[in-house]
């Protein structure tokens, strides 16, 4: 009887590879996180500053920063007596990479079918001069509708209500129902009367 042999595929990422997601992970597991990169994508900002536009002590602040830091996604800069902080450009971008990379090894073997001539289809069906006919009933039409209103947001800003009714209204009087959708489907994200995008916009 031949003797049998056992294959073992190797794990598709390296360990400091994994290091690196786990670090990612645990940098934006936290809303607070979220909303100082949001605040810090208009402009460089003091830990005081910080601590002000979110209501949050000082101390807070310096505790979310530090894994911000450690990731990369944040760089702290002395200027007249102060920290200033800022988004890590540099930093980000090693970092876009490098997920890119992760991303392809990780489902390289179960690529996403393109949609894109779907989704432009669904956008011209029911987006027409540049205003919503009706909201569509079937979620994978609606969210494709929802990713498109979405591109009227800045990634990393924040919106109060008002500034995102505004918006949404060039597309549709139902503004209280596309805030929602907006919220359900987690494209965006709102905590005490602010709004932002939960990611980068959707290429198509």
């Amino acid at each position: 009887m031949p003797e049998e042999t056992h294959t073992t595929n190797p794990a598709p990422l390296s360990t400091d590879e994994m290091k690196s997601l786990v670090v990612l992970g645990r940098a934006l597991s936290d809303l607070t996180r979220i909303r100082i990169l949001g605040l810090l994508g208009g402009r460089p900002m003091y830990g005081q500053e910080l601590a002000h536009a979110l209501d949050v002590a000082p101390p807070t602040i310096s505790h979310h920063l530090a894994p911000l830091i450690n990731a990369g996604l944040v760089k702290v800069r002395r200027d007249s007596n102060y920290n200033y902080y800022e988004l890590d450009s540099e930093g980000i971008q090693q970092l876009g990479e490098s997920t890119q990379h992760i991303a392809k090894m990780l489902f390289a073997t179960e690529p996403l079918p393109p949609k894109s001539e779907e989704r432009a289809r669904v956008v011209a069906t029911f987006i027409r001069d540049g205003r919503l006919v009706t909201i569509p009933a079937q979620y994978k039409k609606r969210r494709y509708i929802m990713e498109e209103i979405a591109r009227s947001f800045e990634w990393g800003r924040l919106y109060d209500e008002k500034e995102v009714n505004a918006i949404m209204r060039t597309f549709h009087d139902d503004v209280a129902s596309l805030r929602r959708e907006m919220i359900d489907q987690r494209i965006m994200m709102r905590e005490n009367g602010r709004y932002w995008l939960m990611r980068p916009h959707i290429q198509q």
